[in-house]
């Protein structure tokens, strides 16, 4: 399976990610992300299955708030709300934007919102915790 024209394959991999993807961010922005709906990511009623959203649009949300915090941090979900106003089928590729809202000395805010052909069919706001490094 080929990237959508001006993406690349996904600059943070992980082996879940292995799982559901591949997953695309665009050349020129990492927080735009895209994902073709095949058999793995359906319901038995062949619909795309919401927990792939979820956890794309976390990943995505994290890894977008991310560079806003000082090379030593991390960021740990915290929270995560979802909405689903519309579905997806095989198929079809979905398109998401992450969007960091605020970063804190402890807290970073994001928002995603996906789409399938200019339907909205998730939103969704996350809420990261700061992780320290390791002391020594």
């Amino acid at each position: 399976m080929s990237a959508p024209d001006g993406y690349v394959t996904f600059a943070h991999p992980s082996r879940y990610l292995e799982l559901i993807g591949p997953l695309y961010q665009a050349a020129d922005d990492p927080a735009r992300v895209a994902l073709r709906i095949d058999e793995r990511h359906t319901n038995s009623r062949g619909f795309l299955h919401a927990g792939v959203l979820v956890a794309v649009a976390d990943v995505v949300m994290g890894h977008t708030a991310h560079p806003c915090r000082t090379p030593d941090t991390g960021l740990v979900t915290a929270s995560l709300t979802t909405e689903f106003p519309g579905s997806a089928h095989l198929g079809e590729w979905v398109h998401g934007t992450a969007t960091t809202r605020r970063v804190g000395r402890r807290l970073a805010f994001t928002s995603a919102e996906f789409t399938v052909a200019g339907r909205l069919v998730l939103t969704a706001s996350g809420i990261f915790a700061v992780t320290e490094p390791p002391r020594s």
